[in-house]
Formats: C-alpha cells, structure tokens, sequence
C-alpha cells in the first residue's frame, strides 16, 4: 500500500498484552488517525493539539522505507525532512523499537496490508481499514512524493500513474491490498470503512467507529468532533498537517479531502486506462468501491 497518501491503510491501538499492530488507512490516514485517537483518549483536544500527530500515531515501516544514502540527510535535517512525519526519529531509532517502547495502549499506523502483519493480528487487536477509489490514491500518493521529493521528483503525474497502474510502487497492488480487508470485514475486531462514506456523512461514520472501539459520545459531542475534523479544520492544525517548504512553495499534507478529485488529473487516455485496470482487479472479486460500478463502465 501507500504512504500518508490517501491509501488505505491500518491503524493500530494495542495493549501491551496484545500483538503490536493495528491497522490504518490517511487523508484517509491522517484523517482517521486523528479520529481514532480521540475517540480512545476521551476527546482531548488540548493534547492532540500540542502532540504531532506522527508522534501519537507512529508508522510501523517508515525506518524501513528510508533509503541508505538519506539517513545522514534526513539526521541534518536537508530539505526540512527531519521534522516530516517522523522521519527524523525514525532514521535516529527503528520505528518499531519506537513502537515497542511506546506506552499502551498503543496506536500504530501501516500502510502493509494484513498478509504482511503478524498472523494472530485480528486475534489480538482492533484494526481499522480505510479503503478509497484507487484513481484518488494514485493522486494523494503522487502528492506525498512531491512533498518528500520536491524538485528531486523529476517526473509529472501521467509518468508516476503508468507506474501506479502497473503495481510498480512501494505498497501496491492497492486493490488486492484492499480486498485482503474486505474479505475480513465480518471479523469482529476489524472495522472496514470507505474514504467515500467518511467524507459522505462523517457524524455516522463516527458513531460506527464509537461501536467498534467501545466508545460513547453524546451528539454534541459527536457534532464537536466531526468540526474538528473537518479538512478546513485539519488544515489549520499543525500538529496534524505536516508541510514542507513555505507557505507559498510547500505542500500540503492535508490538501483537498475530496472524493472524486482524480478527474482534475486523467485525461481521456488515462481515464480509459483506469477503467481497464479496475475492471481487471476486480473481476471475480467481491469488492465493491462506491465510486466504481463494473456495469457502468463508459469506455470497455
């Protein structure tokens, strides 16, 4: 899968007694990394504000991801990317023995999908999954690059969604990585939700997520919490939109939360492209986006 993209993903709260991961999936990360958190820490806002939230939320694989020749860069902090995410500590200290010194319950955040966790996952610990229409992935993943990157990314989206399309990229192939989920979306302790449905009706989706983590809220509450996450809300939140760069030149990690923004990025070649590769992914599959419907298919 991807990165603080808007991939699916899993987010994790575990006890000590319990496996070491759950499972998220940013903004459909990022998004529901700051709900998830709350709901869990009795809505304390005043923490979530003053705690980046890559620090309340640790990524398991991100020492693993950084590349040999970055690590001196990132510990001098080169292109700001030692206050990204993370990456500074991460490149100080294994992420998973951050984890592992981590307090409980703990909150972890993957972007590997379930074949690639601990087997006795579901077994030991609450996993919630975003799923989200691969052509929106595609883009927020582009953008994370271009954050990290910046002028060091010497390509434009066409190049970067042939790569997408052909399973090119680091946590990819992204339907199959979603399917793993949505075949154990009747298991008790994984909670399934689409980016689509959480940007649809965000108060409903909270009280789902109230059910699956044990948690009660009253409407106001409720109603408190959906403004707080909402994207004008997110944007303006330091301690959970990372940026590089200026105001005028950096890029936003939190940029658009919206659903259906891929079409601003395919033209016509693209788009038919797309068609075909959901078509091939999800024949035969029960998988269902909510954005993507096989009969109505415009271009096969």
């Amino acid at each position: 899968m991807a990165p603080c993209l808007d991939l699916p993903y899993v987010i994790t709260n575990v006890t000590d007694e319990e496996d070491k991961i759950i499972k998220k999936c940013l903004i459909g990360t990022t998004w529901t990394q700051e709900l998830i958190w709350l709901l869990m820490n009795d809505l304390d806002y005043s923490t979530a504000k003053s705690i980046p939230l890559y620090e309340r939320f640790p990524m398991l694989e991100i020492t693993a991801k950084i590349p040999d020749i970055a690590f001196e860069l990132i510990k001098t902090n080169f292109m700001n990317l030692g206050n990204f995410q993370g990456l500074g500590a991460a490149a100080r200290c294994p992420s998973w023995k951050i984890i592992e010194n981590a307090p409980s319950p703990r909150f972890i955040k993957t972007h590997l999908p379930l074949s690639l966790l601990p087997p006795k996952l579901l077994s030991t610990a609450k996993v919630v999954y975003v799923g989200r229409d691969p052509r929106d992935v595609a883009v927020s993943y582009y953008y994370l690059h271009k954050m990290v990157a910046k002028s060091l990314l010497r390509t434009g989206f066409p190049t970067f969604w042939e790569a997408f399309r052909r399973d090119l990229l680091p946590w990819t192939p992204i339907v199959s990585h979603t399917n793993e989920a949505w075949t154990k979306r009747h298991e008790p302790n994984l909670h399934f939700v689409f980016y689509e449905d959480m940007i649809k009706d965000l108060p409903k989706q909270i009280r789902k997520m109230c059910k699956f983590l044990g948690k009660e809220y009253t409407e106001e509450q409720i109603k408190q919490l959906s403004e707080h996450l909402s994207f004008e809300s997110l944007r303006k939140n330091k301690s959970v939109n990372n940026t590089t760069g200026d105001a005028v030149n950096g890029v936003q990690f939190v940029r658009k939360g919206e659903a259906g923004g891929w079409k601003t990025h395919f033209d016509q070649k693209m788009e038919i492209q797309a068609e075909e590769f959901l078509v091939s992914r999800l024949r035969g599959l029960d998988l269902v986006y909510p954005s993507f419907s096989m009969e109505e298919t415009t271009h096969l």
